[in-house]
């Protein structure tokens, strides 16, 4: 797997609000559009960049293109941001101390600048197994799924604040996790209103849209009102309204295979009181048992004049087992997983024809839908020819009886009927478009109950680890994007 360079991007993020609140300018060569020139070289690029982020990122990595233009870009105006939101806040602008989520992994940082503190990662470390299930089935936890924050600025004690955590937990050892973490995150909520404690999420920018720091979390659970949206719809785009691709033909290297593995479409629901929720949703890389991956990504303003593009970062996802399984739940009335087939269940003609028939009459009630948009569903062979279409209600029977039918082969049948060789993905993207047929209905369903802001709406909040209600148990931070 190729290296991701997040440790990287994110401390020299950090380096930037570091040299923001010193005063201290970054490289006045450093520019976006030196840096995008046509035909520049990896040497001229390394010559560009300020010595500081050039020794966290190594003159290699920057060589290599690996320090991407958003990267540049982003850094400009990551410490300014944060600096302006720190003055909105009424805090104070010097004396932090600097720290990241598993601290530097081997990354090297330019004297003076260091990591001081592990105030965040010593706070994580209290809670128990018990508490960190709340944010994953594993006794691990998922951090990111409490505190999204990648960096955190801390002015203060942390033995004070470690043993203010040590008192919550005792007095709250007998009772629900729930108790505890929720807490935790209230006293959070005060350091952060008093700047002590600063957790930041970092998302690359999209030019030319420049960073802006917004927090979330941060009102005490008294205060709290939940959003407030109204109509939310479905956007037109050139894949049509809630799309899955469902074809199969020669995916490349003479292997029948699906062409694509997401449900994606657009958003826009309108807020009260501020701008409407403008997003991308887009599940993608199912597996043999799980559910999909869902994540949302902001529409940005983009070099075309009055259009609008998908953000380079992604706005979070939804976590798996304790968010959107129940959410899918919730809306289709029915287990996300239902009238799946396990694979290897197909081992009769009988079986194979009741999972045709029951999925045929799902795939159409969803097609006759206006906000659904499922017309490529047919099967090619290495030459082209539709071997099999959906034209009619019957060629959908027959569709769905040969994905059954080619999940219960082996290769020698696909490549009689095909001249093309069974995928060793099959069995898993089969699934998954089943799968995404059901989250598809929890769409659909949620439009005719009238809830399709609400859906839309707290998925999202949900991705971004946002509390959309009094009782999510999300950590304060804030995000410059």
């Amino acid at each position: 797997m190729a290296e991701s360079f997040t440790k990287q991007r994110e401390l020299a993020s950090l380096y930037c609000f570091y040299k923001s609140l010193k005063n201290q300018p970054l490289a006045e060569s450093m520019t976006y559009a030196g840096y995008t020139a046509r035909g520049i070289s990896g040497d001229a690029k390394v010559s560009l960049i300020d010595e500081g982020i050039k020794t966290i990122w190594g003159e290699e990595n920057i060589r290599d293109g690996n320090l991407k233009k958003e990267d540049v870009y982003s850094y400009h105006f990551h410490g300014q941001s944060l600096k302006n939101f720190l003055k909105r806040q009424g805090g104070s602008t010097k004396n932090y101390k600097y720290g990241r989520f598993d601290g530097l992994q081997g990354a090297r940082l330019p004297s003076p600048f260091t990591l001081n503190t592990s105030i965040y990662d010593d706070i994580w470390n209290l809670f128990d197994a018990r508490h960190r299930q709340l944010f994953a089935t594993k006794a691990s936890g998922q951090k990111d799924s409490w505190q999204p924050a990648d960096v955190y600025l801390f002015s203060g004690s942390e033995t004070a604040v470690l043993n203010d955590i040590k008192a919550i937990k005792e007095a709250t050892n007998e009772l629900p996790p729930v108790i505890f973490v929720s807490q935790v995150n209230q006293y959070l909520v005060k350091l952060f209103k008093e700047n002590i404690l600063i957790g930041i999420s970092l998302k690359a920018s999209t030019p030319p849209n420049e960073p802006k720091a917004v927090a979330f979390n941060i009102e005490y659970d008294q205060d709290f009102s939940p959003p407030k949206f109204g109509e939310a719809k479905i956007i037109r785009t050139s894949n049509g309204y809630v799309h899955q691709y469902m074809q199969l033909e020669n995916k490349g290297g003479g292997v029948l295979d699906f062409i694509g593995n997401s449900i994606s479409f657009q958003v826009e629901v309108s807020m009260d009181g501020t701008s409407p929720l403008k997003y991308s949703w887009e599940s993608k890389s199912p597996t043999e048992n799980n559910a999909h991956v869902t994540e949302m990504k902001d529409m940005v303003r983009s070099n075309k004049e009055n259009s609008l593009a998908r953000a380079n970062a992604r706005g979070g996802s939804i976590t798996k087992d304790i968010k959107f399984i129940p959410l899918i739940a919730e809306f289709t009335g029915k287990s996300w997983n239902h009238n799946v087939p396990r694979v290897g269940q197909l081992t009769t003609d009988a079986l194979i024809n009741r999972y045709a028939k029951f999925w045929s009459g799902y795939y159409l009630a969803l097609k006759n839908d206006p906000i659904v948009t499922l017309d490529d569903v047919y099967i090619k062979d290495r030459s082209g020819r539709v071997v099999v279409a959906n034209g009619t209600r019957q060629g959908t029977v027959e569709y769905f009886s040969e994905l059954f039918r080619i999940d219960a082969a082996d290769s020698a049948y696909v490549e009689a009927k095909y001249n093309l060789s069974k995928s060793r993905k099959f069995a898993g993207n089969l699934r998954g478009k089943l799968r995404g047929l059901i989250i598809i209905s929890a769409i659909v369903k949620a439009k005719k109950a009238g809830r399709l802001g609400e859906f839309l709406t707290r998925s999202y909040y949900t991705a971004g680890k946002i509390k959309f209600s009094v009782n999510d148990l999300y950590a304060p931070y804030v995000k410059i994007q």
